[in-house]
């Protein structure tokens, strides 16, 4: 049997990995200028309800109702169990 040497293949990068950064970046990006928004007009709830309109009116044409409302609960969920695993003891 033959041995062959792999050092010089070429890895090529994971679509999906790289796929999944590049909306992580989007997402921490859009969440800072509606962040910064909602500072700047004072009005966290309206920037959050524009923002949630919008979302829900794309998303739907692209995934349909149900997938757009399970993608709503699924970002809900995902925030309580951030919440309860926060330390309420550290206030820095």
């Amino acid at each position: 049997m033959i041995m062959k040497n792999l050092n010089n293949v070429l890895r090529f990068p994971c679509l999906l990995t790289k796929k999944k950064q590049e909306m992580i970046k989007i997402r921490d990006e859009i969440e800072k200028i509606l962040s910064k928004y909602a500072l700047d007009k004072n009005d966290l709830w309206a920037v959050s309800l524009a923002a949630g309109r919008f979302a829900s009116i794309n998303l739907e044409k692209f995934d349909g109702e149900d997938s757009t409302m399970n993608f709503f609960r699924d970002c809900i969920e995902t925030q309580k169990k951030y919440e309860l695993r926060r330390d309420s003891s550290n206030i820095s």
